[in-house]
């Protein structure tokens, strides 16, 4: 088996797989209009010889399901799915890697027009270059190399190109429900090629914080909202640091100082510039522990904005007020004994300059619906640094696509059994 796998990481295609991840990266495809990118992804997976199931997502019904968060409204979601398939003896696989990419934001901050990839200096520059088109085109080049040389498998393996990830993961959990079970899963976040069997869930927060309206001129008769903020602001500080400052930490956080964060990312709150503000909303993002339920991580966040309300003599009369909205995203946790895990290792480890790591990821992806639905090993891998996503002039180095496709090429092999 280790020759067959040898030989389908020979024969990843370089021109494919680059010729695939500047065709996405010139479509737009954020602000819920996928669909254009999704229709490329089913053209090149018919292209590439694997049988393509495109539907189109009954976002209503998908909707109503416990699991579902989203934070924007489509009017269309497209899924895709392409697969190679094997003659039903062998262990089966999912790669998953979505379309959806956040927007450019001001374009005179980037070098390279976002919709424009350039390659440069070794590096693939350009929206989604990174998070994830580049991704989605190394498992593309990775299971056309397992069908170029004619590597008969026991197992079969799906190809989930899914939409809304960015924003909660509906794609994906459209996309478990149409297909059911599998027996492992590969998320293709960038990870820099270490095998990540641990992922950190994230929830969004909304607080409303109240105050008191007067006019500028006699502040001192009206109660700012603002100044109500700042005093839960540090409340939430001082909860992040009590749930970070963890006795018996996870080893497989221990690149990051910070774990599980709590983030406040916008604030508004006013109605005019000479009046003492009576409102004020606070939206953030709070890290989960892997280990840790939504809804706890939840309660702890809710019983800290209360208990910092409460020495306020202005809150405890008024109360502020909690609300959780858009996307969400469950942990994951797969043993690091599992199999899944160990055959990525074992692929990283037979690719020149590589040495296998098992780490953990802070951000949220897609890796916990596998878990919470299906209850099967699943593990994030990908090229490049998810430092450099979200920002502008996005990139990704090109020989770590190819490493990535390579080895994603070997674990297909030894995963789904060749025979």
């Amino acid at each position: 088996m280790n020759h067959q796998a040898e030989a389908a990481a020979a024969a990843v295609d370089m021109s494919f797989l680059l010729n695939t991840a500047r065709t996405l990266i010139r479509i737009p495809s954020w602000a819920g209009n996928e669909s254009d990118a999704q229709r490329a992804v089913a053209g090149i997976m018919a292209d590439i010889g694997l049988q393509t199931d495109v539907w189109p997502i009954d976002l209503p019904a998908l909707k109503c399901h416990p699991a579902a968060s989203w934070e924007i409204d489509r009017e269309e979601a497209l899924g895709v799915t392409g697969r190679l398939t094997g003659n039903g003896s062998g262990r089966s696989l999912v790669l998953n890697g979505h379309v959806d990419v956040v927007p450019p934001g001001d374009i005179s901050l980037w070098t390279h027009p976002p919709l424009d990839p350039v390659i440069k200096e070794g590096r693939l520059y350009g929206r989604g270059s990174l998070d994830m088109k580049g991704q989605i085109a190394a498992g593309l080049a990775a299971l056309k190399a397992v069908s170029d040389a004619r590597i008969n498998l026991a197992g079969s393996v799906r190809f989930q190109s899914v939409i809304a990830e960015e924003d909660g993961g509906l794609g994906t959990l459209a996309a478990i429900l149409r297909e059911g079970e599998t027996d492992g899963a590969i998320v293709l976040e960038p990870t820099n090629l270490t095998v990540a069997s641990v992922q950190a869930g994230c929830i969004n927060f909304r607080i409303h914080v109240p105050g008191r309206a007067a006019h500028g001129a006699v502040r001192d008769e009206g109660v700012s909202a603002f100044k109500n903020a700042f005093g839960l602001y540090r409340a939430i500080e001082d909860l992040e640091t009590s749930r970070n400052l963890n006795n018996d930490p996870d080893p497989l956080f221990a690149d990051y100082t910070i774990p599980f964060p709590i983030s406040i990312g916008t604030v508004s709150g006013g109605d005019w510039a000479s009046s003492v503000p009576d409102h004020v909303s606070m939206e953030g993002r709070m890290g989960v522990h892997p280990d840790e339920s939504l809804e706890d991580a939840r309660s702890e966040f809710e019983a800290a904005v209360e208990k910092a309300a409460q020495a306020n003599p202005f809150l405890s009369e008024h109360p502020p007020v909690v609300e959780w909205w858009g996307g969400r995203f469950f942990p994951a946790r797969t043993n690091t004994n599992d199999l899944l895990i160990q055959r990525l290792c074992e692929s990283v480890e037979r690719e020149p300059g590589h040495v296998a790591a098992i780490r953990g990821v802070t951000f949220g992806a897609d890796a916990g619906l596998f878990k919470r639905l299906l209850d099967k090993p699943v593990a994030l891998f990908g090229a490049g640094d998810i430092r450099r996503a979200h920002r502008p002039d996005e990139w990704i180095e090109i020989h770590q696509l190819e490493s990535m496709a390579r080895i994603l090429s070997r674990a297909i092999v030894h995963f789904c059994e060749a025979y």
